[in-house]
């Protein structure tokens, strides 16, 4: 299923293009990519270049206040269709109920548009109810699931396309920040050659810094394999690496990637291509999360979840009287990991 945002996102884009403009856009919410997009497309499409001048206003929240913006969305444009008053960083206006009376009655050739971020608007007050109205984006995160295929079609409007394995490793390590990894993206295309179609795991390891054999996908693929050697090799790299490779987002990943294998449990007897839905995952990598599952069972999983709580507690300082520095954490709790599945279920190792 399409994220919500995403599809308002493109039926904004889509109603742009065809130049059916919303005399009020409101742009909110904590994901900054999808707010910051919009402004620079409004931007580049509204005006013609030598209309600029005239008939554009970009300012920020901190420099005006609403009763300002009101009075300059009054004016009409000069030589121009439109008029556009642009507020970045709209979340510092503090007067925003002066603007009520103009969004009962908007000038039809002023488009006046709030980027909002980090925060919504209180939907109890008058104004947000006006806002409401108009064009308006609710910039919400997207969930981990989501991201492999947005960065798919991200990159897919750009000519390219993308390895399974290198998809799956740019959503591991770069998360959901869609404006790092947009910008991690673009930097690598400037010096991947246009005529190269398929992105793969050394265009990854080359320009975006991560290492295609020492990363938090192989760990994970490793220790679903238990592959004692592999793992401990890619935690000493972890390691020897603790400002690249925090533990905090490690646990966070063995977490997630635990949780996957331990929802194999309730979906036997499904095709791959069903498992993969279940999972959020690309069909290309059930097989490691079944194989996993077949090495980990339920219980030695549930254990693994409690082994990630205690080195994330650790890791904060909690429990850990030594004060273990978080590379040693590292290698500690993967080795605790793997020697989890050797151990009968009513015994614990912490």
């Amino acid at each position: 299923m399409a994220n919500s945002t995403t599809i308002k996102f493109d039926q904004i884009i889509g109603d742009i293009e065809r130049r059916k403009f919303s005399p009020v856009y409101l742009l909110e919410g904590e994901e900054t990519y999808f707010i910051d997009a919009l402004a620079t497309i409004l931007e580049e499409k509204i005006l013609k270049p030598e209309e600029k001048s005239f008939n554009q206003i970009i300012t920020y929240g901190k420099d005006i206040s609403a009763l300002e913006i009101k009075m300059a969305a009054k004016r009409y444009p000069m030589m121009a269709d439109y008029q556009l008053i642009l507020v970045r960083e709209a979340q510092n206006l503090n007067d925003l109920e002066a603007l009520e009376d103009y969004l009962e009655n908007p000038t039809p050739t002023t488009i006046l548009v709030l980027c909002y971020k980090g925060k919504k608007l209180d939907k109890r007050t008058k104004y947000a109810k006006l806002f409401a109205k108009y064009t308006q984006l609710t910039s919400e995160r997207l969930r981990d699931y989501e991201v492999m295929p947005w960065v798919e079609k991200y990159l897919r409007n750009k000519g390219r396309s993308i390895e399974p394995k290198a998809l799956q490793l740019i959503s591991d390590y770069l998360g959901n920040d869609l404006g790092k990894i947009t910008n991690e993206i673009d930097k690598m295309l400037i010096n991947v050659k246009a005529d190269v179609g398929l992105i793969g795991m050394q265009h990854i390891e080359q320009n975006i810094g991560i290492s295609k054999d020492f990363n938090i996908f192989e760990l994970q693929k490793a220790l679903g394999d238990k592959n004692f050697n592999k793992s401990v090799q890619i935690a000493n790299y972890f390691a020897s690496n603790p400002k690249a490779n925090p533990i905090i987002p490690i646990i966070a990943n063995l977490y997630g990637y635990f949780a996957k294998v331990y929802a194999c449990y309730s979906i036997k007897n499904k095709t791959r291509k069903e498992v993969a839905i279940a999972l959020g995952l690309n069909e290309f990598f059930v097989q490691d999360y079944i194989t996993a599952a077949n090495n980990y069972p339920p219980h030695i999983v549930e254990h693994i979840f409690g082994l990630l709580k205690y080195f994330d507690l650790r890791s904060k300082g909690i429990n850990d009287s030594g004060n273990t520095d978080d590379g040693q954490l590292i290698i500690e709790m993967i080795v605790k990991i793997l020697r989890s599945a050797e151990v009968p279920a009513h015994l614990k190792i912490m």
